[in-house]
C-alpha cells in the first residue's frame, strides 16, 4: 500500500498493511539539509527540499508542509516575526492590534508575508511525491491568529469584559481563513487547523465552547463544502475538558496527546467513528533511549486494543531528534505489523 492507501483504509475502519505513522515533522525537515529552521522558513526551494528529504528519509504517512506554522497568518497580518541564526525557531515578538485595534483592516491575499511561499513549496511537494502521500499545509484556527493579533493578556481581559473585540476579530480572522483554505485546496492540497492557543489551562472549557469552538466548526464546514479530502483539528496537550467539544467542530481526526488518558479518548473515537491520533511525548523520541521509546510504543497499542482507526503520530519533533529514533517507531511499527499477519493467516 501506498501511504495514501493506507491512511485512507484506517479512516474508515479497514484493514490496511500496517498503522500508519504520522510524526509531525516541521522544523526538524531543515535539520536534514544542514539548514537552521530559519532559513528554511524564508525560501520555498529550501523548504521543499527539506520536507522531500524528510519524507525520503522517514516514509511517514502524511506531510505538513512549514517550519513555524503557528506564525504564517500572524506575520501576513502584521505581527513582527524574529528569525534566527541558531537553531531556534522563528517566533511572533509583536502584536499590532493591541496597539493599534482595526479588524476590519484585515483582508486576505497570497502576496502577504510567506502564504505565497508556503503554498509554492507545498505544492512543488505535491507535485513530486503526492502520488504516494497526502501533502498538506498546517493552518492557524481562528483564536490562536486572534491571540497572536491582540495578544494573550488582551484577548483575556476582552473576554471577561464583554468578548466584543475578541469577537470582531474572530470573526474577521475566520474570513480570512476561509480564502487562506480557498487557495490551499485549489492547489489540491489538505490541510490541518493547528490550534495551540486554546488547549487548557490556557483557556477554560466555557471560553473555549464559546470563543474558539464556534468560529472552528465555521472553518471546518468551509473545508469540507469546498471538497477538503479530510479536515483535521490538532490541539496539544491534555485536552481532555473540551473533548466534546472538539468533537463538535466536526474534525475528521482526535488527538490525543502523550499526556492525555488515551484509553478515554479511544471510546469516544469509537462512539463517533473518528480516526485517532496517540501521539508519543517528542522529547522523549529526540532524547530517548532507544527501549524507552519502544516501551512507549507498546504501552499505545495496547491501550488502543485494536482500534481500527488507529494512527501513532507525535508531538512537533524537535529539530536536534536523531533520526534513528524516528526510524525505530517506524521499523517497529512495521515489525508489529509483520507479527500480526503472520497470526492472522496462522488462525
Amino acid at each position: 500500500m501506498t501511504s495514501i492507501e493506507r491512511l485512507a483504509a484506517v479512516s474508515r475502519g479497514e484493514k490496511a498493511d500496517g498503522i500508519p505513522f504520522l510524526p509531525t515533522i516541521l522544523e526538524h525537515s531543515a535539520k536534514l539539509l544542514g539548514k537552521t529552521p530559519s532559513e528554511a522558513a524564508v525560501d520555498a526551494q529550501i523548504l521543499e527540499a527539506a520536507h522531500i528529504a524528510a519524507y525520503n528519509k522517514y516514509g511517514h504517512d502524511s506531510l505538513t508542509i512549514g517550519i513555524d506554522v503557528y506564525n504564517i497568518e500572524a506575520e501576513a497580518l502584521g505581527c513582527t516575526i524574529r528569525y534566527h541564526t541558531d537553531n531556534s525557531i522563528p517566533g511572533v515578538i509583536s502584536h499590532p492590534m493591541a496597539e493599534h485595534f482595526d479588524a476590519g483592516s484585515i483582508f486576505f491575499s497570497e502576496d502577504m508575508g510567506r502564504i505565497g511561499l508556503v503554498l509554492e513549496a507545498a505544492a512543488r511537494v505535491e507535485k513530486n511525491v503526492g502520488s504516494e502521500v497526502n501533502t498538506s499545509i498546517g493552518i492557524c484556527g481562528p483564536f490562536s491568529v486572534a491571540v497572536e493579533l491582540y495578544g494573550y493578556e488582551n484577548v483575556i481581559e476582552d473576554i471577561v469584559d464583554d468578548g466584543s473585540r475578541v469577537r470582531e476579530l474572530l470573526n474577521a480572522v475566520l474570513e480570512f481563513q476561509k480564502s487562506y483554505c480557498n487557495s490551499i485546496i485549489k492547489r489540491g492540497l489538505g490541510i490541518t487547523v493547528f490550534e495551540s492557543w486554546a488547549t487548557p489551562p490556557l483557556i477554560s472549557p466555557a471560553v473555549y465552547a464559546e470563543y474558539v469552538m464556534p468560529y472552528e466548526r465555521e472553518l471546518i464546514r468551509h473545508m469540507k463544502k469546498n471538497d477538503a479530502a479530510s479536515a483535521p483539528l490538532v490541539i496539544g496537550g491534555d485536552t481532555s475538558l473540551i473533548v466534546d467539544s472538539i468533537i463538535d467542530t466536526g474534525t475528521t481526526l482526535l488527538v490525543a496527546d502523550f499526556d492525555a488518558d488515551l484509553a478515554a479518548y479511544v471510546r469516544k473515537a469509537e462512539k463517533n467513528g473518528l480516526l485517532l491520533r496517540g501521539n508519543i511525548d517528542p522529547k522523549l523520541v529526540e532524547m530517548g533511549p532507544a527501549d524507552e521509546i519502544i516501551n512507549c510504543v507498546d504501552k499505545i497499542l495496547q491501550k488502543v486494543q485494536g482500534y481500527p482507526r488507529f494512527v501513532l503520530g507525535t508531538g512537533v519533533i524537535p529539530y536536534s531528534t536523531p533520526p534513528e529514533n524516528i526510524l525505530l517507531i517506524k521499523n517497529y511499527l512495521e515489525k508489529v505489523s509483520e507479527t500480526l499477519t503472520r497470526v492472522h493467516k496462522a488462525l
